[in-house]
């Protein structure tokens, strides 16, 4: 096995039922180097979530292999698979998914919690998070006061609590106007820009291309196209 950062070789996965059984992915070979920031595109259907998820440790493929930081992970047993999680990827979502009940603080404070509950000075933490992406207003104000922008800006730094060296982020633009829109694309560019981690971006949204190092094209669940940016 090669020994890869992240991505899948060979891989295949379908769903459904005999006759109903549709192929999500079929015999996909993809590597992200470590600090790029890629962007995934294809229309609904074409296995973009799918990957996501199978580098996220969350699917397995039928066939084929998945390494995060040259480890085959669809070998491991769940727990190993959530230790990998819990240390080295974190997820962005369109749906934000965020604690409504919570304070945007206490809201990235729990990421450090679930990655290390023993650490000290979470709250410490979380506030220089959201300081850092032009929230210090937003504090102590819960994710219905906050703009869709803010509430995905809250997301992103929660993300990045316990510095995973792996952000995936599933259409993270989708319901945000331009000027919010960019400014996510350049927070996460400057998580690989400034800080090396490395980004793999699932999107419709073509605002990404500018901010992407490649643009990888799935259609019917295979490659199609695959573009270094310049």
């Amino acid at each position: 096995m090669p020994d890869h950062f992240l991505g899948v070789q060979q891989a295949s996965i379908s769903f459904g039922k005999g006759e109903a059984r549709v192929p999500a992915l079929r015999s996909v070979s993809l590597s992200f180097e470590r600090g790029t920031l890629a962007l995934v595109m294809g229309p609904s259907g074409s296995g973009k979530t799918t990957l996501l998820s199978m580098l996220g440790c969350l699917l397995s493929p039928d066939e084929g292999t998945v390494f995060v930081d040259g480890v085959t992970v669809n070998q491991l047993t769940e727990p190993e698979k959530t230790a990998i999680r819990q240390k080295k990827i974190s997820f962005v979502f369109q749906a934000f998914r965020l604690f409504h009940s919570l304070t945007a603080l206490d809201n990235v404070a729990v990421g450090f919690e679930i990655r290390d509950p023993d650490k000290p000075q979470r709250m410490e933490m979380a506030r220089d998070l959201l300081l850092q992406f032009g929230l210090g207003d937003k504090l102590h104000q819960e994710p219905n006061e906050l703009s869709p922008g803010e509430k995905q800006r809250v997301a992103i730094a929660r993300a990045l609590a316990g510095n995973p060296p792996i952000l995936l982020a599933d259409e993270p633009t989708a319901s945000l106007d331009v000027k919010a829109g960019r400014n996510i694309c350049e927070i996460l560019r400057n998580q690989v820009s400034e800080h090396g981690r490395t980004v793999v971006v699932v999107s419709h949204d073509p605002r990404w291309r500018e901010f992407a190092d490649r643009t990888i094209t799935l259609c019917d669940g295979q490659v199609d196209q695959e573009v270094k940016n310049s």
